[in-house]
Order: C-alpha cells, then sequence, then structure tokens
C-alpha cells in the first residue's frame, strides 16, 4: 500500500451500506470482532463529542547515530557486517560445510571439494553479490562465461565453482540460539534477532516511525507462506517491519502464520504494534500505519504510553463512532472525539476515515505533484507526508536486488537480510553527511554499493595501471603461504605441483604460452597466489606477474 494512494484505500469498504446485513461486512484481515446490531452500535457512539483536545507530550528520546568515527562508505558497511557478524557467518558456512561434506554420497558431487573458507574470502564473496545486483543475468553461470558477448569481472576474485559451494553452503546460526525441529524460525530467527539488537545499539529513531508489511516472494510450497491480496507479490513470506521515514529499517519480524506463537490468536494487529514498538513506548514517538492495524482500542492503549497514532480506519472496527458508517457529500467532512482519539470521515472522491491521536481534522492547504493547491483535513497531510517509511525501503531494495534464484527460502531471507543491512548503511551515511555539513560527499545508493565492492575487493591500493594484476592476483585462500615485500605487497613464487597417491605429478599447461600463443606447453610449476592457480613455466612466470 502506498501512502500517495491513501484516498483509495476504503474504496471496496464504503459500498451502499444502508441495505447491507452485519454478515456482508467481514473483514478478511481484521482480528477484531465487527459491530453486529443497532444495540452495538449505540454502546460505540457513547463518550463521542463533535469538539475535543488531543494530548500533548514531547518526544524525550535523543534520535542520533551511534556510530563512532565512522565517515567512509566502507566504515558504514563495517557497522553491519561487523566482526561479530563475520565470526557467526563463517562458523555457519563452515559448519554447514563439513555438515554437507559427510552427507554427501555422489563421487563427483562438488560438496566433497568443501574446504573451511575465512573473512578474506567471504568479504570477496559478498563483493561479488552485491555487483551481481548491478549486471542482472539470468543463469548465474554466465557470470563467469569466457563468451565475448559477457566478458565480466567475476572470474578474477574468485572461481565459479568455489562460489557457488559457498552459496550452497550460505547459513546464519547462533550458538546461542536453540529450536525444535519443527519450528519454522529455526533457520531465520538468529539473523533477524542479531539485526534487531545491532540496530538499537546503532540508532535511536527519530519522532515519527511507520508500521508495515513487506513480501519476501515465494511461490514454492512452504507452511508459513501467506497471500496478500493488493501486494505485487501476493504469495510468499510476510515480514513485519518498523521504519523511519527516511526508509531506516529499525526492527522486523517474518510472520510463521499458525506457527507464530509470539502473533498468532485473537488481537493479531494489536500484537504487531505492540511488539515492534515495545522498545520505544513511552518517549513521544508519532506511528503512522495502515488500516489493517488501527483501531480505537489500539489507539487508546498507544495513548497511554505515550505514543501517538495516526493512520487510515476501517469502517468495521469495534468501537467506531456512528459518523464512520455516514455518507457525506464531497468535500465535506465529520469529526469526533473521545478521550483524546480524534475519528474524521472525509469526503473527496471518495470517502477516507483516519483515526489520530496527535492531529485534528482541520483543513489546510495541501500541493500535489503538478503544484496544484487544494484544502485537506491536516491529518490526511500528515499521514501522507510519513507514511512512506516501508514503501521506501521495498523500493530502493527492488533497485539492485542480489542474486536469489534456485535458494532455498530460508537462504533467500537471509540475503534479503543482509541487503536490509546494506541499505541501512547507505542511509546512515547520507544522513550523517547531511547533518555534519558534507553535502558534497553525499551520494546515490549505485556509488556507495559501487564505492563498498571497491574496497572489499582492495582494487583500490595500487595506481590505475597495475589495478587488473592487483585482481588476477587477490588470494582466495588463508592457507598459502605468503612473502610480502617491505611495503606489504605479496610477492607471487612458483611452487611445484603436488604429487597423487601414486608419487606420480600431473601437469598443467602454461596459461601464459596458451594465451601468448595459443599452443600447449606443459609445466610441473604453477602460482598458487593467483585465483585460478594457473600452471606457469619458469620462463613464463615472471612475464605473467609483470615483475
Amino acid at each position: 500500500m502506498s501512502a500517495g494512494n491513501v484516498e483509495a484505500q476504503l474504496a471496496e469498504m464504503f459500498a451502499d451500506t444502508g441495505s447491507s446485513s452485519p454478515d456482508e461486512e467481514a473483514s478478511s484481515s481484521s482480528s477484531e470482532e465487527e459491530t453486529s446490531s443497532d444495540q452495538s452500535t449505540s454502546q460505540a457512539e457513547e463518550g463521542w463529542t463533535e469538539a475535543g483536545s488531543l494530548q500533548e507530550f514531547p518526544f524525550s528520546n535523543i534520535g542520533h547515530f551511534n556510530i563512532g568515527p565512522a565517515e567512509s562508505p566502507i566504515d558504514f558497511f563495517n557497522l553491519f557486517f561487523n566482526s561479530t557478524f563475520m565470526s557467526l557467518l563463517i562458523a555457519s558456512i563452515n559448519s554447514h560445510g563439513l555438515r554437507l561434506l559427510l552427507e554427501t554420497n555422489a563421487p563427483h558431487s562438488r560438496a566433497l571439494n568443501w574446504k573451511d573458507t575465512n573473512a578474506d574470502e567471504v568479504l570477496v564473496f559478498l563483493a561479488m553479490l552485491i555487483h551481481m545486483g548491478h549486471i542482472r543475468l539470468s543463469r548465474l553461470n554466465d557470470y563467469w562465461s569466457t563468451d565475448p558477448l559477457y566478458n565480466l569481472p567475476f572470474k578474477n576474485f574468485m572461481s565459479r565453482d568455489r562460489f557457488l559451494l559457498i552459496l550452497r553452503n550460505l547459513f546464519f546460526s547462533d550458538p546461542n540460539y536453540s529450536f525444535s525441529n519443527n519450528d519454522p524460525n529455526r533457520f531465520v530467527k538468529p539473523i533477524i534477532t542479531f539485526f534487531n539488537n545491532l540496530m538499537k545499539t546503532l540508532v535511536s529513531p527519530p519522532k515519527n516511525l511507520t508500521i508495515d508489511e513487506s513480501v519476501l516472494h515465494w511461490r514454492g510450497r512452504l507452511k508459513i507462506r501467506q497471500y496478500i491480496k493488493g501486494k505485487r507479490h501476493k504469495y510468499g513470506v510476510k515480514i513485519y517491519v518498523l521504519t523511519d521515514t527516511n526508509g531506516i529499517t529499525q526492527k522486523m519480524h517474518m510472520y510463521c502464520g499458525s506457527h507464530d506463537d509470539e502473533l498468532q490468536g485473537k488481537g493479531h494487529a494489536d500484537k504487531v504494534v505492540m511488539m515492534l514498538m515495545e522498545d520505544y513506548l513511552d518517549a513521544g514517538h508519532s506511528l503512522y500505519m495502515d488500516n489493517f492495524y488501527n483501531s480505537v482500542k489500539l489507539a487508546e492503549n498507544l495513548l497511554a504510553k505515550r505514543t501517538y497514532l495516526t493512520g487510515t480506519l476501517r469502517a468495521n472496527r469495534v468501537g467506531n463512532p456512528i459518523i464512520t458508517r455516514t455518507k457525506i457529500a464531497r468535500g465535506t467532512l465529520l469529526t469526533r472525539y473521545r478521550r483524546g482519539v480524534c475519528v474524521t470521515n472525509y469526503r473527496d472522491k471518495r470517502n477516507v476515515l483516519m483515526i489520530s491521536t496527535e492531529h485534528h481534522s482541520n483543513l489546510v492547504d495541501s500541493r500535489n505533484r503538478r503544484g496544484q493547491v487544494s484544502q485537506k483535513p491536516k491529518v490526511i497531510v500528515s499521514y501522507n507526508k510519513f507514511m512512506k517509511g516501508v514503501d521506501r525501503k521495498d523500493q530502493m531494495l527492488s533497485y539492485y536486488p542480489f542474486y536469489t534464484k534456485s535458494t532455498r527460502w530460508y537462504r533467500k531471507m537471509l540475503l534479503h537480510v543482509m541487503q536490509v543491512m546494506l541499505l541501512n548503511s547507505y542511509l546512515m551515511f547520507n544522513q550523517q553527511m547531511k547533518y555534519s555539513g558534507n553535502n558534497d560527499k553525499v551520494m546515490s545508493f549505485l556509488d556507495f554499493r559501487l564505492n563498498v565492492i571497491r574496497k572489499l575487493l582492495k582494487i583500490d591500493r595500487l595506481p590505475p595501471t597495475d589495478r587488473q594484476t592487483a585482481i588476477r592476483n587477490m588470494p582466495t585462500s588463508s592457507t598459502v603461504n605468503k612473502i610480502k615485500t617491505n611495503t606489504g605487497d605479496d610477492i607471487h613464487l612458483p611452487e611445484e605441483l603436488p604429487k597423487n597417491h601414486k608419487g606420480k605429478t600431473k601437469r598443467k599447461d602454461c596459461r601464459h604460452c596458451m594465451d601468448t600463443t595459443g599452443k600447449r606447453k606443459s609445466t610441473l610449476f604453477y602460482c598458487p597466489l593467483c585465483s585460478k592457480r594457473p600452471g606457469l613455466c619458469l620462463k613464463c612466470f615472471r612475464v605473467y606477474h609483470r615483475y
């Protein structure tokens, strides 16, 4: 749901109610019961008045970043992909790879070639995943294709088989958590919990917050898969998200349907709001939500926790005043107050119901995207202004998505959380640059990602003429002995090819001879530090490395 389409949100809710029965007004998404008789309607009207006041209390949080000396894009990237995250990720990948190695029976399976990874290799792997969002191909193998139509740089950093092997074993677990085998959260809960705890330490959110749901597209068979009418991807895993109005995700929760012990049962929408806001109550925050969550009861509960609520309202919610079912002429509005809650029925092209504990319904000037000025209730103007955080987040993530084809749902969820972490680091970087007065350092999302990729691949340490050599010679394993010069650069030295169990050495073709003359020449030597460990005869070794 987009905040710009607020006037169309309740079109299907306001059919002719004069001849409809209570059974015809049931809402499939609401967890609340409906008013079903004139008696309940009259009871709901008690206490509502045409005029009233709203409570006022100050915003007591600071609303800033706890980021330390971070200044560059890679610094903000490292705030999220920190040493704790990397150690847990590497341990999980190695553990999963070892288990897969022990369980594999196929003699030619790629899993039999598994070797433990390390921080340097995983950072290169993440950089390649990020860069795949900029270059979209239908097949994963095409990123390593030698066809002149492609000619992509991925093969210079990591071999295809190694990348696929790490991707297959990509996993995130935390030894502090234990789950049953029937719990669908056991694969995803550790990474979401890590993210939520990290955001609490990094960010003190601003006053205005937004709650909405996102959908991770999944059409396969999955017991927690949801169907959400009106979304672009109607089938998938539902994620409840709390963001600020700039799109920085503060907290998220993967909804598991009837298997979700925290949110299942009556009062589902209220439970979602209270769960996402539990760390930010009693601080004067303003919360903006759509009609799936809002009700008079929830508004009163949040008001008792010194938290404002503003959003659209469904006509059939329990506790609504009678004006929510009243037909009015175009350009008019009705307002009712009770205990600091304001409910508004405004008619423009369609009826729009609003509820707020912060904004009145007085008419103010509103300018649309064409520059035309019109009169609208203040509550609607404020809602359109601030109800955009989750939509902005989803829009930004759709620009450069990671490659997620042919992968399991929980791995796709892990990649989604890492994309949110990357987006948060970008949004925080730009905001910090604006706060510090360095507007010239503000950059686009694409430039931020490319800057991070260059740092992760370490291709900016040498002059431009030597960068291709640095890319080709980048080490991919910490098990190889390295010799360094006084400047810290690696020196590549030839080594003899290892012997097999029969004591014989299987020779390799010299890479340089093949590239320059097109002829095959076998050799007993190779370079252990180059990405593909090419065979090189001693005469060609120095020429190949430009020594």
